[in-house]
Order: C-alpha cells, then structure tokens, then sequence
C-alpha cells in the first residue's frame, strides 16, 4: 500500500499567517522532514515524487535515509551559510521567532546538506510545512536557496508554483492561492546556503477551522501519525 507523503496529519487547529500585506507567513506548522544521503541533482529536486521515495526509503529502514515528524511555530524565515557544517537542528534554530517541539535529537544531528548533487554524493534533507489553519485568497513570494514548492489543500491537493532546484539566491513569486491549507515542500541540498523565506503578498482571510476537509486534503499529501525512524 503506497504511504503518502508531504505533512503530518493535523490534529488540532491552530495558528495563523500573517495579516499585513508582504508579511512573513507565520504561525504553527506540523513538520515532516526527510533526510537523503548520495543525492543526485535530479532526485533533489522539490518535486513530490522525490520527497515521496525518499521518506519511502526511510521508512523501510534503507541505509542512508531518515526522516522525524515534529512541530514548528513561528515564521517560515530560515537561512543558515555554514557550508557542510550546518545540522538539520541548527537551520530549524534559525526560524525568526520559531520555536520546535518534539523534534528527535539524533535526527536533528543529521548533516542537513552537501555536495556534490553532479556527483551524486550529495546529502539532500526534504522538510514539508503544512499549516494547521485554514485560510483565504493570497499570493505567495519566496526567496529560496535550492527548490520548493507551495501547495493549496481543500478536498484535493495542488501545487501552486515553485521552482525544482537546486539553485542560488532566488526570489519567485507564486500567486493564485485561492484559499485551503497552505503547504510548503523545501529542499536543501549541495551545502550551504539554505535559505528559506516565504511572505505573503496579499492577506489571507481565516476560514472556520475544518479538520475533516483538512483530513481529506492530506490523504494524498501527507505523513499520518507514522513513527519516527533515523538511519
């Protein structure tokens, strides 16, 4: 039976994206987070299907890969220019006014990312932020060291835009949100930088919280309550 990937399985609603026009999108996210070791540039790529048979390969216990679903509450803002020194804890510790709850700390050890992706020797770690509120309308703005992807969740999941990677500094607009849970698939790979900010552009209206369309969503996008496993 294929096991599904990108966020943990809400449970509890709460949290919220910032209000004010070009805010920093901020509130609590449920985190699932793979880590990958001898990575192409293909395979790291932010795609679906890469985040997919990555955490498939964690989760049968291969070698070389790993992965932790834990939480996360702040502003989707990080970035970290360590080279190969950073730990996946250490680039979570740079979200601005962030703070994570039961994240393993033997996964958080891992070596977040480094090269070389045209050798395939890289180290590659998929993180996947999936908001816990529900909201309106809104477009996205993203400043990104390698590739992601933003998702919109209501009864089914669509990818609204992104950018594969890996790549530099970037800045990418993604409108067209048009209203659901917000998820945000990032890739980190072939060394430091890491950077990883998203802003809203146009301010998303709180819905009424609504977990079994949330539950819905999620059953083609997301982990759902599976144990932590590290390699």
């Amino acid at each position: 039976m294929r096991t599904t990937v990108l966020a943990a399985a809400a449970i509890a609603l709460s949290g919220s994206i910032g209000a004010a026009q070009a805010a920093t999108v901020d509130g609590f996210f449920y985190v699932t987070a793979i880590n990958a070791l001898n990575q192409n540039a293909s395979q790291s790529e932010a795609t679906d299907a890469n985040a997919q048979a990555a955490f498939n390969n964690a989760y049968a216990g291969v070698a070389g890969f790993a992965y932790d679903n834990f939480e996360y509450d702040g502003m989707l803002d990080f970035g970290t220019d360590n080279g190969t020194n950073t730990t996946i804890a250490e680039w979570l510790a740079s979200g601005v006014n962030g703070t994570v709850s039961n994240l393993d700390p033997t996964f958080g050890a891992l070596q977040l990312s480094k090269g070389d992706v045209d050798q395939g020797t890289a180290t590659t770690t998929f993180f996947v932020f999936t908001q816990s509120v529900e909201t309106g309308p809104a477009d996205f703005t993203v400043t990104h060291e390698d590739g992601f992807a933003l998702y919109q969740i209501t009864d089914v999941v669509t990818e609204i835009g992104g950018v594969l990677g890996p790549n530099t500094v970037t800045t990418t607009p993604v409108p067209g949100f048009k209203g659901g849970f917000l998820a945000v698939l990032y890739v980190a790979t072939n060394a430091d930088p890491s950077i990883l900010k998203v802003e809203v552009d146009v301010a998303p209206i709180p819905l009424p919280a609504g977990f079994p369309l949330l539950a819905a969503g999620l059953a083609g996008l997301g982990f759902v309550g599976l144990r932590r496993r590290t390699a």
